[in-house]
């Protein structure tokens, strides 16, 4: 078992460098310990964590992109080293030669990268597909709680991408996200219905506040895998916390077994 925080931050609208403090100021809080070990195992971030999210940040994107990940990068890095706690970074815009994508990384106690994922499916009606490239990657990669992977806000819309970590072996997704008002009933409904479909965790962060024109309302979610929210945030700026157990992964899976039952030899015929 291991315990999870996600950060609901109220990302200040395009200032990296305030966000930054804010995001270091919050761990600090969480974690006020230098050198010692964390409360907490994994902590989550939102989507668009440096910058916000918006067609004006979208049309200016080059200015907010750091290659490599940059400052922001190595600030996660040097959380997760001096707390001793796994931190998965939420996105931000990563510049690579002439291309910008939109990416998370997941960073271990030491502050070693173990993987990133940059955004597959982008949300055209916001021309978020004329700011950055789409990802073509979807890795699961192990860490000290189990296999995992990462997703990004629209992806959940997605069912391919969560079946695709789940049949390769994932035990829980971790979504970072910049979900809008009106639309927490799609949230709460697409991300339960990720978990059970696959009998996995999500564990969904979700950014608060207003910028761009839009609100943001959180409820970050941890969902078990029969779909049991283990914890829930409000609408506030915060933390939201719980604890997630893969041997319930494990339970689930045999107790109904959808992976020995699925006839993938079927599906191609049908074009999915």
């Amino acid at each position: 078992m291991f315990r999870v925080s996600l950060v609901q931050l109220d990302t200040i609208y395009k200032d990296p460098a305030g966000n930054r403090n804010r995001i270091r100021q919050l761990v600090d809080e969480m974690c006020p310990e230098a050198g010692g070990k964390a409360p907490v195992d994994l902590i989550v971030f939102p989507e668009t964590c440096t910058a916000g999210y918006s067609e004006e940040v979208f049309k200016e994107i080059g200015r907010f992109a750091e290659e490599n990940g940059g400052e922001t990068l190595r600030l996660f890095q040097e959380l997760a080293a001096s707390r001793k706690v796994c931190i998965c970074t939420g996105s931000f815009p990563e510049k690579e030669g002439d291309r910008i994508y939109n990416t998370v990384w997941f960073v271990d106690r030491t502050g070693q990268v173990i993987s990133k994922y940059r955004k597959m499916h982008l949300y055209s009606a916001m021309d978020e597909d004329q700011a950055f490239t789409h990802g073509t990657q979807m890795p699961v990669f192990e860490t000290e709680f189990g296999p995992m992977a990462m997703m990004t806000c629209y992806d959940i819309r997605f069912p391919e991408l969560s079946r695709t970590y789940a049949v390769r072996g994932a035990k829980a997704i971790l979504v970072v996200s910049n979900f809008p008002n009106p639309k927490v009933k799609h949230w709460r409904t697409l991300l339960t219905a990720r978990a059970i479909e696959n009998q996995l965790y999500v564990i969904a962060c979700n950014r608060v506040g207003a910028a761009g024109g839009s609100t943001y309302f959180g409820h970050s979610l941890i969902i078990d895998p029969w779909g049991e929210i283990v914890a829930e945030g409000d609408e506030a700026e915060g933390i939201v916390t719980g604890c997630a157990d893969f041997g319930k992964v494990c339970q689930v899976r045999e107790t109904i077994p959808m992976y020995a039952d699925r006839r993938p030899a079927s599906y191609p015929a049908w074009g999915v």
